[in-house]
């Protein structure tokens, strides 16, 4: 029998897969509330396109016989359907589909991207070159300015050579950055190895988003240093779809997502919960151990020492490389020291699952044997246990789309 106070909880989360669980709004100490799906994205883009922030209209930057690089980030929500929009502008001008490259950041973390062209009309798509950035190849790098702490830029010769560059990427949390956002598509992913490897780090889990972070500052400069004038900041929504998007001048827009962001996805509580519920959407590639890292963290933020976790997800991919090595460890504790000095390239969210497990007992929901989750000091549960194993007391927090949030307890 539902107690009188009682309400019923509705957490989305894989692709389509939903927990329910009856609550005592007593009980209920927080949930977060993520923003929906854009209804109509693509008309959203065209006009900020053609009205953008701070910025005449996009096709006024371009002008026939240019040479445009659109510096892609990896994983940005609705890259094809934003390629298409940017590509319809620039055929305006006539610009060539030769003249345009998609140039992706280079990254220590393996797995397929998927091709941004895809939503491009047929007779362009494959004129339109699309690559991936290699940081090891110094033929392809070129030297672009000193920057103000004395340090060489270098980045891919097409961006420095390029009359325009365009960069587009997802604004979210980032354990090095504190925010990232379209500039974040070009340094250092679109740099060489040497500045790829001083910018792998440690996640900073003493600071708040906001404070300052070098790497940060630096990322900043460089664009400004390179004449990147016009950013598009794609809003993340639940669902793994985009909510919204912000287009126009680099500094007020680059501004206006960040601020976007903490109202939406930053979680602060008054203090520490005994159960932290977070639920994970699956994007295009499905729900990622980066993805779990995210959700980890913040859960650890929010609960109590000794608390417990509990992880919707349809994780269904391998562990990888920093994962692994805490399958061969004694305890999650003894992991962390070992696992920076090997800083695989998974090393921040295998650090993330080892200081949680360490600090409350954390449940998976998830497609992977039992034996790998328990290999990896976590719980294995079965989607009808999670409700039972909230119980009846201890205080809660939901957390839906955990994946893009951060949380905070003073």
């Amino acid at each position: 029998m539902v107690a009188p106070h009682a309400t019923t909880q509705c957490l989305r989360y894989g692709d389509g897969q939903q927990f329910e669980v009856e609550l005592d709004s007593s009980r209920l100490a927080g949930r977060n509330h993520p923003p929906e799906p854009a209804t109509n994205f693509t008309g959203d883009l065209r006009k900020q396109l053609a009205e953008p922030v701070d910025f005449p209209p996009l096709e006024l930057a371009v002008v026939p016989g240019d040479r445009v690089v659109i510096a892609l980030d990896r994983h940005t929500v609705g890259a094809a359907e934003i390629i298409a929009a940017v590509w319809s502008v620039f055929e305006k001008r006539s610009i060539r589909p030769a003249d345009v490259t998609i140039l992706q950041p280079a990254s220590w973390k393996l797995g397929q991207l998927p091709d941004p062209r895809v939503a491009l009309p047929k007779s362009v798509r494959d004129a339109v070159r699309w690559t991936i950035h290699d940081a090891t190849d110094k033929k392809r790098e070129s030297f672009l300015a000193n920057s103000a702490n004395g340090e060489r830029i270098y980045l891919d010769r097409e961006v420095v050579d390029a009359d325009f560059v365009l960069p587009i990427g997802t604004v979210c949390f980032d354990p090095l950055l504190g925010f990232r956002s379209a500039g974040s598509a070009i340094f250092p992913g679109l740099s060489n190895i040497d500045s790829m490897a001083k910018a792998r780090g440690q996640d900073h889990t003493e600071l708040r988003p906001e404070d300052d972070r070098p790497l940060r500052q630096l990322q900043d400069e460089v664009a400004w240093l390179l004449g990147v004038q016009f950013g598009i900041h794609v809003l993340p929504g639940s669902g793994g779809q985009p909510a919204g998007v912000i287009c126009g001048a680099m500094e007020p827009t680059t501004t206006a997502a960040r601020n976007w962001l903490k109202q939406n996805w930053f979680v602060e509580q008054p203090q520490r919960s005994e159960i932290v519920v977070a639920a994970l959407d699956a994007d295009a590639s499905g729900t990622t151990w980066e993805q779990l890292g995210v959700a980890l963290q913040t859960t650890r933020n929010l609960v109590q020492r000794g608390g417990k976790i509990v992880l919707l997800t349809n994780l269904v991919s391998e562990p990888t490389e920093g994962f692994r090595f805490l399958q061969q460890c004694e305890s999650p504790r003894e992991a962390l020291k070992p696992l920076r000095l090997e800083s695989p390239p998974d090393l921040i969210p295998a650090s993330r699952l080892a200081s949680a497990v360490d600090w409350a007992t954390v449940y998976l929901i998830s497609g992977l044997k039992p034996d790998i989750v328990e290999s990896l000091y976590m719980t294995p549960l079965a989607p009808t246990e999670a409700a039972r194993l909230l119980g009846r007391e201890g205080s809660c927090v939901l957390l839906e789309s955990a994946q893009h949030t951060f949380g905070y307890v003073p």
